[in-house]
């Protein structure tokens, strides 16, 4: 996955200023048709250097689809119900999250190569029924409305790379922990894990609802919070059902505080050029989560947990601090 999810964040702190004279739509299709061709490179080719090149481009084609296609959303959507709009983005992102390990399974019983040709056929369904055409975001007349808020966009970065690092990337760290406590065999910890994203796919839509009703930055302070709490508590559970309510409300939470920074980015001055800027932090946070925690967790598994709960609760100041003077 290193070969996808590191190109993949790097591309993205510069891939949505890069297309932002370039309609979304364009931009989107030509990703996705470059993702089709190297798709089929991954299904056909004998050669492992060839494979891993076509992950690479994979991932550089994503970090154009991921940040545009919510700049389309933009686009569409009243500013208003905007937040609604990026819940249900949310919700099918959780789908896909969700039911790839499934279908990767069931796939490679057969054959592993089953696998990217499901994806072949998604993307090929894609490009037929095509994109809305919208403007590009350079067009817009917010583009130019007022200078960039920096203070603020390098907390939502803060706040992105920690959800991403201690949320995101902590499944396989549910995974050992509910091994090493209660013994779980693959089967139960793969429905610890799992737990996160259901609670994503069934409450994602109503996040991004409150959003709407009671704003973002109330929403990203809660959620923020919240996130703090439930990975406190995961260490400290008796049982691996309160270890997966926790972890449920974890990666909820997270969603919650991705949610609301896409929102607020968006809707700041030059949004649609510097969300990708801003969401590579998570994905980046997602990659060096291995590398961060799991010493941690060798040292004492408790802190594996308290760290990035803490590290969270330090993004909840430093937005108070920053929204307060907005």
């Amino acid at each position: 996955m290193a070969f996808f999810l590191f190109p993949f964040a790097t591309v993205m702190l510069f891939s949505s200023r890069l297309v932002r004279a370039i309609p979304p739509h364009r931009v989107v299709l030509t990703a996705y048709a470059v993702t089709l061709i190297f798709t089929f490179v991954l299904i056909f080719t004998p050669w492992w250097g060839l494979f891993v090149v076509g992950f690479f481009v994979i991932g550089v084609a994503s970090a154009f689809i991921t940040p545009v296609l919510q700049v389309i959303l933009k686009a569409l959507i009243p500013p208003e119900e905007l937040g609604s709009a990026l819940g249900i983005y949310a919700t099918m992102q959780s789908l896909g999250l969700l039911s790839g390990p499934l279908i990767s399974g069931v796939a490679s019983l057969v054959d592993w190569r089953l696998t990217y040709s499901v994806i072949a056929v998604a993307i090929i369904f894609i490009l037929l029924v095509r994109v809305p055409n919208v403007p590009a975001p350079v067009t817009e007349p917010e583009s130019s409305s007022g200078p960039v808020r920096w203070i603020p966009l390098f907390v939502y970065m803060a706040g992105g790379f920690v959800v991403g690092a201690g949320i995101f990337g902590l499944g396989f760290l549910i995974a050992l922990h509910v091994e090493d406590q209660f013994s779980l065999g693959p089967v139960g910890r793969g429905l610890v894990v799992m737990s996160g994203g259901v609670a994503a796919l069934i409450a994602s839509r109503r996040i991004g609802i409150a959003a709407d009703r009671h704003g973002a930055h109330s929403v990203f302070a809660v959620s923020a919070l919240s996130g703090t709490i439930a990975l406190a508590v995961v260490p400290l559970a008796p049982t691996a059902w309160l270890v997966a309510l926790a972890w449920a409300a974890a990666v909820l939470a997270a969603q919650g505080v991705q949610m609301t920074i896409n929102l607020l980015v968006l809707r700041s001055p030059r949004g649609s050029s510097l969300l990708s800027t801003v969401q590579a932090f998570r994905f980046y946070g997602s990659g060096f989560a291995p590398l961060i925690f799991l010493p941690v967790y060798q040292l004492h598994s408790g802190w594996a947990f308290w760290l990035p709960a803490l590290a969270l609760g330090g993004v909840v100041l430093a937005h108070k601090a920053t929204s307060s003077h907005r």
